[in-house]
């Protein structure tokens, strides 16, 4: 079909032009729409008592960290499910969840067995705006602190000998996720303008034959 016989079969069909034009341009609208989620990550690192043999808490390791690190994270989460993710830089924005958070154990194991080495706990925050998740991952955080405390209150741990926390990052970065409202405008205009223009090809011969048809059969009609 040449360009004029379209512009012709949009004319003739101008009803399912208006219509396909409306319907796109609320599409386009609703998709431009801003539905950007906010994000944060922080690593809550466990920390070994500074002592004389090990001055540098970030260096001193241990299984008992670990452990630590393991039963803190269980009391904050309670009886939450904890997801399992392939790698331990994967996270809740790859899983489809838009509002939540998740406090987990770093594990390298594979799909037969965990295995848990680091000493420190993931917190990672979803939700609809910076000052929210802000104030999620704060409260997490302090969450984790406090349940340490109670840990090592229960088994009367001295106060030289008490295991702390720090955070890395130090600070809270908030990112935002989402995709191009401009780009989105302008890919559900083009795909609308084609649905509309193949339906008007499509539509506009199955009408035009219907009408000779019609045409041809009112002679034979008038002479009966």
């Amino acid at each position: 079909m040449a360009l004029w016989d379209l512009l012709r079969a949009m004319v003739r069909r101008w009803p399912i032009v208006v219509v396909g034009a409306i319907l796109t341009l609320a599409a386009a609208n609703y998709a431009s729409q801003d539905r950007s989620i906010y994000w944060t990550r922080t690593d809550l690192v466990f920390l070994a008592p500074k002592n004389a043999q090990y001055p540098n808490a970030l260096r001193a390791t241990s299984e008992d960290l670990v452990i630590t690190a393991g039963a803190v994270g269980k009391l904050v989460v309670g009886t939450r499910q904890i997801p399992k993710f392939t790698a331990t830089d994967a996270g809740l924005i790859g899983m489809g969840v838009r509002d939540g958070w998740t406090v987990r154990l770093p594990d390298t194991g594979g799909q037969w067995a965990p295995n848990y080495t680091d000493q420190w706990l993931i917190i990672e925050v979803v939700g609809p705006d910076p000052e929210t998740v802000r104030i999620r991952k704060e409260q997490l955080v302090e969450a984790m602190g406090v349940a340490l405390d109670r840990v090592q209150d229960e088994y009367q741990v001295a106060q030289a000998f008490r295991m702390t926390t720090k955070e890395a990052p130090g600070s809270t970065v908030v990112y935002p996720v989402g995709g191009s409202s401009r780009r989105a405008f302008a890919v559900t205009g083009l795909l609308g303008a084609a649905a509309t223009l193949y339906l008007v090809v499509r539509i506009d011969p199955i009408l035009l034959r219907r009408r000779e048809r019609r045409a041809e059969t009112l002679p034979e009609t008038d002479l009966v």
